[in-house]
């Protein structure tokens, strides 16, 4: 998982510490799950989906999608339409009565890909970020 976030075309972030990477995937797991494309022996996809509890839409919960990567020489050959598809079978399954993610508003081919997907754009996400290096704005 982390040489596919390694892939991924940003500034790399570090790595977690090695002694707390358990720790992190029982977390995941405690609220949701990490799901993987593999194709030979390799992951080429990722998402990272959290189911979160709501006391609105009669106590319905919702789903979180974050850090959707394909790797790049996978891209455009179905891995993410897959891993999205299976985002949204988790989510109903859990009895969400949405699922949201968010992604960069400068990245239109992204937009077409899940508007692809079945996701509507009708939202505007916001965030505050807390800086993890120097070069992130």
């Amino acid at each position: 998982m982390l040489e596919l976030y390694a892939d991924f075309n940003r500034p790399t972030d570090p790595n977690p510490p090695a002694q707390d990477i358990q720790a992190i995937f029982d977390a995941i797991a405690s609220m949701g799950h990490l799901a993987v494309a593999e194709i030979g022996g390799n992951i080429v996809g990722s998402y990272a989906i959290y189911i979160c509890p709501n006391l609105a839409r009669g106590g319905k919960p919702f789903g979180v999608v974050e850090n959707v990567i394909v790797s790049a020489a996978w891209r455009r050959k179905g891995v993410g339409r897959a891993l999205m598809m299976h985002a949204q079978d988790s989510a109903k399954a859990a009895g969400c009565y949405k699922l949201t993610l968010c992604t960069r508003q400068d990245r239109p081919k992204n937009h077409r890909f899940y508007e692809a997907c079945g996701f509507v754009g009708d939202k505007i996400g916001y965030q505050v970020r807390y800086m993890l290096h120097q070069h992130e704005i």
